[in-house]
């Protein structure tokens, strides 16, 4: 099979290698895919670098997030052969490759007319952005939703998400072209977070009285103003730090307006809550259904655009979600 595969740590600019390996072998908890379709993340750039969380051995095939058709299974998995699924990728045998190893524990089955670019979507995007607006944030009819990054891909999911409850979403996002974006995917307003005034302006869109929920993917500059936006018993959730700057939450603040800051690790609940994970995909696939809910596909790419796909991610030239079909 084709994979993408790092030998040595670095970039991936540098490190990437695009080489012709046998399938590999499902273990204990695991399934072999047919990989038809894969998110490529921010997540995946540290991983080749070294520096994410999860640091499998070498050499290794990147793609963190992955969806396809269930070929084999290890020990201990019950997957049907035949089914279509989305998944967490098994390590050191990941999405960017023709078949892939998944973490059957975190897989989840979906009905086999949804093409496999938006199951993808549905599968890791849409279940970060539900998990953390419900039943983290408690997000609510009426309520004022702040998505910051809004033309991310857990951005945009999160402004359809708010929208379908029926929020009121506001989106924050860096250029004319992303605030579009914004507008379309259903925000009711939007707010350039690079200019001076964007806290005076989210006051003013919400007549003083600030957002109920701020939905944060970045963390950086934008994370300051967004949290001196919040309303009496509002909740902050953090949900990564694309941005690079890990922000802070003085305890006086947090006090003063009686506030939550949320943590939301997505990737884990299938370990501690899969019961959350599969509310969420019930709903999901429901909305899906009735139309209230469509992925953002920036563009979808072959196996050998892989490099210029994340190459696009990390200069944030992006607008929705990039998608590799192997």
């Amino acid at each position: 099979m084709r994979a993408w595969q790092v030998a040595e740590k670095g970039h991936p600019s540098t490190s990437l290698r695009l080489v012709d390996i046998q399938p590999p072998e499902p273990g204990p908890g695991e399934a072999l895919i047919r990989a038809r379709a894969g998110t490529i993340n921010f997540a995946d750039i540290l991983l080749c670098q070294g520096i994410y969380q999860d640091r499998p051995p070498l050499p290794f095939v990147p793609g963190l997030e992955t969806s396809g058709v269930v070929e084999a299974c290890g020990p201990g998995v019950e997957l049907e052969i035949g089914a279509h699924v989305g998944a967490m990728s098994a390590l050191p045998a990941g999405g960017f490759a023709e078949y892939a190893l998944i973490r059957a524990g975190a897989a989840l089955v979906f009905p086999k007319d949804i093409p496999f670019p938006d199951l993808t979507l549905l599968y890791s995007t849409y279940q970060t952005s539900h998990v953390a607006l419900f039943h983290r944030g408690g997000l609510r009819e009426g309520e004022w939703l702040l998505v910051l990054a809004g033309a991310s891909g857990v951005g945009s999911a999160a402004i359809q998400l708010g929208r379908a409850v029926g929020a009121r979403v506001i989106a924050a996002a860096g250029s004319a072209e992303k605030l579009a974006f914004c507008k379309a995917q259903g925000a009711d307003h939007v707010v350039d977070y690079t200019a001076d005034d964007a806290g005076a302006e989210i006051k003013r869109i919400t007549g003083g009285r600030g957002v109920d929920v701020v939905f944060d993917p970045v963390g950086g500059a934008i994370a300051e103003t967004a949290r001196r936006s919040l309303a009496w018993e509002g909740r902050y959730l953090v949900i990564g730090f694309a941005g690079g700057d890990i922000p802070q939450f003085p305890a006086n603040h947090v006090l003063v307006k009686n506030y939550s800051v949320v943590g939301v690790h997505w990737g884990v609940y299938h370990q501690h809550r899969r019961d959350v994970i599969e509310t969420a995909h019930e709903d999901i696939l429901r909305r899906y259904a009735a139309g209230e809910i469509r992925p953002a596909i920036a563009r979808t790419l072959t196996l050998d655009g892989i490099p210029e796909a994340l190459e696009a991610l990390e200069a944030r030239s992006v607008a929705g979600r990039l998608v590799v079909t192997p």
